[in-house]
């Protein structure tokens, strides 16, 4: 319980679909009306026909056993027995009551649609009242519970009106139109066509009259047709399907009829809803039309909108995986598309070192990146605690909250929550586009993001010197170039300072190649500090580095810093570190090479490196 209402955690796929919106538009108003609020965890995939990635069940993983009152799952819609199953077992683990939506499990209240019954009305309508001879049944899946209580309810009416049955009235078309119209074609390849096609359901069935068509075979007049589940398109199709209507709005009321049950503490318990049967044109009956204008208004405006989601969407993706005009983009979201939406994701998303889509990267930690409620447009903690931020203000609107999983490549980097202010199926019909939006934008700016640093630190390992840090000569060439490309400096001042570390060998050879090494990474530290910040620091051969400096500088305060922090070098290392310097400034004429300039500071250098040698000569 939250705020003083029940939690209903209602497990389902597809909410954008016209049945689905109606089943939970309903249950959502009259869970209201009981104190109650749902959380709904959605899919926008079919794993269980369309595809075999699990990873977008990771939404089911979001669900507060601890805090949920009841659980829904709407096991046709899920289809995958072991996902329905794990949500089951964790729930029975917190002692919180499932009921199963069209599914058989134990130890749970199950309420279902009585689809035999429903479908038998159906049969025995094309069967009884149109006197046919030879039908034929379009099944679902082979060894599919719902296609095969279908098939013993068309074997059921035959035997009992005496039409003998034989494997050969069966063809599978999988539930779904690519199968159904391929077993369509198969079938009419026989020398004996049948008199009727009784199909499991109603989108076959539409695809069955579409083939029969093509083939110039008319329907009802040459074959009868029916189907059964009461789609909208089976009243848009011509000619108007023969059905059985699954009415969303009595499921709602049995399912709250369950939940009521559940919070009395009564024993689980089976509801069965019977579907209604509608006869129609395609088995000869007269055309009845459902909520046609009605429907054909909805699909327009929801095509048309879609349609322009898609080239929104699509401009603002490319602006996040380019990192480019990031906040305007969120702020376009919220002010026009996602005015109600939430997006978590994994901390570990913006780790530069591991990538989250690459990498075993361990979950932990999640940020809130997306929150329309906020004029926060930064990254901020996400608390696990309170579900999703603004909870108690959004509860008080009393709609439903939408969850789904953000995937891409494959990985679960975090989730998306909707929380509309009203029910509506263009609401609910844009989440799987926003959903696909923030997935494409968060995972394309990880990838992004990480290319870049790995081609900044590939870069650094190409132009930098591994011991000091300095720009390597290659580099300090192709930095020189770009330099000299731009006319703006013409005319300013050019200052090369040369060092050498004296004594390398015998650093070397007294205390060992470590010690050289730190000598040389000390004199280069000094170079680098003591240069101002446009300065172009080089190792330009063991000893030797190189500091290039554009625009007015005082040399005599350089290498005097550098003296200085030498000093303290020495001190820290517990040996002399001491460099020989020659430098030689110009005013850059556009004409200059830069290795005369080189040259003079090197030879100026070794002046004062020979000349600090003699003087060593004489003192001993």
């Amino acid at each position: 319980m939250l705020n003083g209402k029940r939690i209903i955690a209602l497990c389902t796929y597809g909410i954008y679909e016209d049945q689905e919106f109606a089943f939970l538009s309903e249950l959502g108003r009259i869970v209201a009306e009981k104190d109650c609020f749902l959380f709904i965890y959605t899919m926008n995939s079919e794993i269980g026909i369309a595809s075999t990635d699990l990873t977008e069940v990771e939404v089911y993983n979001l669900i507060p056993y601890d805090k949920v009152d009841v659980i829904v799952i709407m096991n046709e819609k899920i289809k995958i027995r072991s996902v329905c199953q794990d949500i089951i077992d964790k729930a029975t683990a917190k002692n919180v009551p499932v009921i199963v939506v069209d599914g058989e499990y134990d130890n749970v209240s199950m309420v279902r649609y009585n689809y035999a019954a429903g479908f038998e009305k159906v049969v025995r309508h094309v069967i009884e009242k149109h006197q046919v001879k030879k039908p034929h049944f379009m099944a679902g899946h082979r060894n599919n519970t719902f296609s095969d209580e279908r098939i013993n309810v068309f074997k059921k009416v035959l035997e009992e009106n005496n039409i003998p049955f034989d494997n050969s009235m069966i063809s599978y078309g999988d539930f779904w139109a690519l199968p159904c119209r391929a077993a369509t074609t198969e079938l009419l390849k026989r020398d004996e066509l049948p008199d009727s096609i009784i199909c499991a359901n109603d989108i076959m069935a539409i695809n069955v009259c579409d083939v029969l068509n093509d083939a110039g075979i008319k329907v009802p007049e040459d074959i009868l047709v029916s189907g059964f589940d009461g789609i909208d398109e089976a009243f848009l199709s011509s000619p108007g399907i023969t059905t059985a209507v699954c009415d969303s709005g009595e499921l709602a009321h049995a399912v709250l009829n369950s939940l009521e049950d559940v919070f009395a503490g009564k024993a689980k318990s089976t509801k069965l809803v019977e579907p209604v049967f509608i006869p129609n044109e395609s088995c000869g009956c007269p055309r009845k039309d459902l909520h046609v204008t009605a429907t054909v208004s909805e699909l327009n405006n929801l095509f048309y909108h879609h349609e322009d989601e898609v080239h929104v969407y699509q401009s603002i993706i490319s602006k996040f995986m380019i990192d480019k005009d990031i906040e305007n983009s969120i702020r376009y979201l919220k002010e026009n598309h996602a005015q109600y939406a939430q997006v978590v994701i994994e901390k570990s998303c913006i780790d530069l070192e591991k990538n989250f889509f690459y990498d075993d990267v361990e979950k932990g930690d999640r940020l809130v990146v997306y929150d329309s409620y906020s004029d926060i447009d930064n990254f901020y903690p996400y608390n696990p605690d309170e579900i999703i931020p603004h909870l108690s203000e959004i509860m008080k609107i009393g709609q439903p909250i939408i969850f789904n999983s953000l995937i891409y490549m494959d990985k679960c980097p975090g989730f998306v929550c909707y929380s509309y202010p009203r029910t509506m199926l263009i609401d609910y019909n844009q989440t799987p586009n926003l959903t696909n939006c923030f997935e494409m934008s968060i995972g394309g700016y990880v990838i992004t993001r990480y290319q870049q640093y790995l081609r900044d630190k590939i870069q650094k390992m190409y132009q930098n010197d591994a011991l000091t840090g300095l720009y390597n000569r290659l580099a300090f060439r192709t930095k020189i170039d770009e330099l000299f490309k731009n006319p703006e400096y013409i005319g300013q001042k050019i200052t090369v300072i040369m060092q050498d570390l004296n004594g390398l060998k015998q650093i070397n050879d007294n205390l060992g190649h470590l010690a050289g090494d730190k000598a040389i990474t000390a004199v280069a530290a000094s170079l680098k500090q003591s240069c101002p910040p446009n300065a172009i620091c080089v190792r330009a051969g063991g000893d030797e580095l190189l500091a290039f400096i554009l625009g007015d500088c005082d040399v005599d305060q350089i290498c005097t810093a550098i003296d200085k922090r030498l000093a303290i070098s020495s001190t820290e290392l517990g040996f002399t570190v001491s460099a020989s310097t020659g430098t030689y400034s110009t005013v850059y004429d556009g004409q200059m090479d830069i290795s005369k300039i080189i040259g003079i500071a090197d030879e100026r250098m070794y002046e004062i490196k020979r000349h600090s040698k003699e003087i060593k000569k004489q003192l001993a």
